[in-house]
């Protein structure tokens, strides 16, 4: 399946990208404040809206840039000088992807506690991090 514009185009990429990190900000802060003044269940809740949010928008976003044909193919074969910093970005994919595990599984056998905001917060720095070096390395205007 050819690469999207959206994928290509830097201005449609960023937007993708600063939306997404938006959301994963205002959504860490919502468990916070649930943290500090709901309900267990309230947090739980929040915690599974936050998984459910990386999984679905963020993972899945980068799944489709790792595809065969996908982005990151298509910027490499475009510009073989490339091949590291794709690297680097499937590296970063794999992190995020861990990070998100690591929640479900403390969720699954401990529980909550803070140290989920901790790994929220870690999962937006590196999103971060890695959405201004794509734009950087592998989109032009």
């Amino acid at each position: 399946m050819p690469v999207g514009p959206s994928l290509r185009q830097l201005h449609a990429h960023k937007q993708i990208h600063d939306t997404g990190l938006g959301l994963a900000v205002n959504m860490t802060d919502e468990l916070i404040r649930t943290y500090q003044n709901g309900t267990e269940e309230e947090v739980i809740q929040e915690v599974i809206a936050l998984v459910d949010f990386w999984e679905s928008r963020v993972i899945s976003h980068a799944d489709a840039e790792e595809e065969a044909d996908g982005f990151y193919t298509e910027a490499e074969n475009n510009n073989p000088e490339l091949h590291d910093k794709v690297q680097q970005l499937t590296r970063d994919h794999d992190i995020m992807r861990q990070v998100v595990a690591k929640i479900k599984a403390q969720m699954e056998n401990e529980g909550f506690s803070t140290q989920i905001i901790d790994y929220f917060r870690s999962l937006i720095i590196v999103n971060e991090i890695h959405s201004r070096d794509e734009e950087a390395f592998l989109l032009k205007d």
